[in-house]
Formats: structure tokens, C-alpha cells, sequence
């Protein structure tokens, strides 16, 4: 069994999409207020052209955690993978940590614990939160698919590219379709610093403009070209994976997607933790290497205004 703690639609469209896949696993979610989420439901990949839909019933449980701690714990107690999504600002001791930590305790088996979020070295730094507990591993992974918030509990949009990237670890897992490395360190930096700083650069600059969603304000030729000179100039140089300028061009291309109302006010919010992560680094890497990151500098002073 799988217990995830954050059971949003992100969770329900990637992850578990995964796990339905592999086939011979549950999950049991666990969510901060609403059980409307658990329970079997359908997720419509949108591309600009056409929509193909799926049922996923792989979420057999679902618990509120602030209603049932105690059946929180005692499933963390029994579980096999706890995976886990709780945004950037979630990484704090308290709520859904300190349920992992007590179900940690109650444990002798070995476990796995796998961050899904775009927290840089996410295993370690959730490891190092919990006092690095023995007999239980944090491996480090890289999620990417564009999934804006839904509407209908129910109903799960999202786009069709979808990729996950984990560093290998040793136990029971399902047989998902991802990719398993040694380090995620390339591919972390990869997906942060195009794909997230980019949204937060069209967030800064297109809310202004009065664009609504990433779609609007790629379209926006302005836009579109500082978004294109800041990968190009700036945040290219900083990244070191294997066939990132075709992810960018894929990247560019899933941005355009009409079909898909990813919100730039989605993408604003927590702009304090996020340009700390998507791209202070990389200016800080540019001014190190003798280069001024201008660019980058007018993202972070428009985004944190």
C-alpha cells in the first residue's frame, strides 16, 4: 500500500496515474479538508486540439487528516511507499509532517518516503526535517505535468506531457513508467530553472498586463520574447541535463496550449519561497561566472512587488 499525504489534483494526476499503470497497488489518500477528493475519478489529458479521458480508481482510501490522525498514523504505521505533495511552503514540522513523523515511529519495517514537488533535493531536505530516521530512505525525484486547480472534485484536467525522474532506492515499489537515476541534481535544476522560473517570469509580467493564464501570456509576442531571451542569455547557461534545449522547445510549446487555464495567480502565489528556488541560483551562478543576470533580476523585482 501506498499512503499520500497532500491528495490535490497534482497527486491525482500524475502519481497516481503512475501507480494505476504499474497495476497491483492502492493508495490511500490522505487530504487536509475535503474527502470529496478520494474515491474513483476521471482525468482528461487536454491538448490543443483534442481531449482523451480516463477513470482511476487506484485511490481506494481517503482520510482527513485534521478528522482522523489517528487512522493517519496507523496507515503511515503500515504502509510500503509514503509519497507526498505539500508545495514549497509545506516543509515545516507541524500537520502533515508531524503525522509522518509519528507513523515513522511506530514502524519496524523498513520504508520508502518519496517528496513529489518541486523542492530542490526534496528527499533530503524532508530527511533532515524528521531527524533522519533510520531505516528509512528519501530518495530525491523530479515531477513535471501541468495541472491547473479543478473546478469539479471529480474531474481532473491536465495537460498530456507528463514525466517523473527518481533517484533509485531498494524496497517494494510498483513497476511505474519513470525514469530512475543515480542523481536527479541535472534534471532538478532542469525543470526549476526553465520550466518554473519561466512560469514565474510570465506570472510577474503577464498579471500586470492583464493576462489570465499561461497560455495568454505566451501569446503576448513581448512576453513570449523575454520569456525566449531570458532561457537563451541567462538560464540555459546555468543548466547542465542532458537534452534541455529540447525540453525547452516542448516546454514552449505545452505553454501555448489554449486548452489549458493554467492561472498565472496560481503560479503567484508564494513568490517569496519560489524565486528562492527557481532563480536566485542562477543569478547567483551568473554573477559567480563574472555575467549580471538582468533578466532574472527584473522576474524577482516584479514577482516579489
Amino acid at each position: 500500500m501506498i499512503v499520500h499525504l497532500g491528495l490535490g489534483a497534482f497527486h491525482r494526476a500524475h502519481q497516481a496515474v503512475y501507480t494505476e499503470d504499474a497495476g497491483g497497488w492502492e493508495i490511500c489518500g490522505v487530504t487536509r479538508r475535503s474527502r470529496a477528493v478520494g474515491g474513483p475519478y476521471t482525468v482528461i489529458s487536454r491538448g490543443p486540439h483534442d481531449d482523451s479521458a480516463r477513470e482511476i480508481t487506484v485511490i481506494r482510501e481517503a482520510l482527513v487528516a485534521a478528522d482522523e490522525p489517528d487512522a493517519v498514523v496507523a496507515r503511515i504505521a503500515a504502509a510500503e511507499i509514503v509519497t507526498l505533495t505539500i508545495t514549497e511552503g509545506g516543509y515545516e514540522r507541524g500537520g502533515m509532517l508531524e503525522l509522518l513523523a509519528r507513523g515513522i515511529s511506530k514502524r519496524s519495517a523498513p520504508l520508502t518516503v518519496i517528496s513529489c514537488d518541486n523542492v530542490p533535493r526534496n528527499g533530503e531536505v524532508l530527511r533532515d526535517l524528521l531527524g533522519a530516521p533510520p531505516g528509512v530512505a528519501f530518495p530525491c525525484t523530479v515531477v513535471d505535468r501541468i495541472v491547473p486547480t479543478p473546478e469539479d472534485p471529480l474531474t481532473v484536467i491536465a495537460e498530456p506531457f507528463s514525466w517523473w525522474v527518481i533517484e533509485h532506492f531498494e524496497g517494494p515499489r510498483p513497476d511505474w513508467n519513470a525514469r530512475f537515476v543515480e542523481d536527479t541534481r541535472p534534471y532538478e535544476k532542469m525543470k526549476l530553472r526553465l520550466l518554473n522560473a519561466s512560469h514565474t517570469a510570465l506570472a510577474a509580467l503577464g498579471i500586470p498586463k492583464g493576462h489570465a493564464t499561461v497560455a495568454e501570456a505566451i501569446a503576448d509576442p513581448e512576453l513570449h520574447d523575454f520569456v525566449r531571451r531570458l532561457l537563451d542569455e541567462e538560464l540555459l547557461a546555468t543548466v547542465d541535463a542532458p537534452g534541455a534545449e529540447e525540453y525547452v522547445e516542448t516546454m514552449l510549446e505545452r505553454f501555448a496550449n489554449p486548452r489549458i487555464e493554467h492561472r498565472l495567480e496560481q503560479i503567484a502565489t508564494g513568490a517569496e519561497h519560489k524565486v528562492r528556488q527557481r532563480l536566485i541560483p542562477a543569478a547567483d551562478e551568473l554573477r559567480a561566472a563574472g555575467r549580471e543576470p538582468e533578466l532574472i533580476d527584473q522576474v524577482v523585482r516584479q514577482a516579489l512587488r
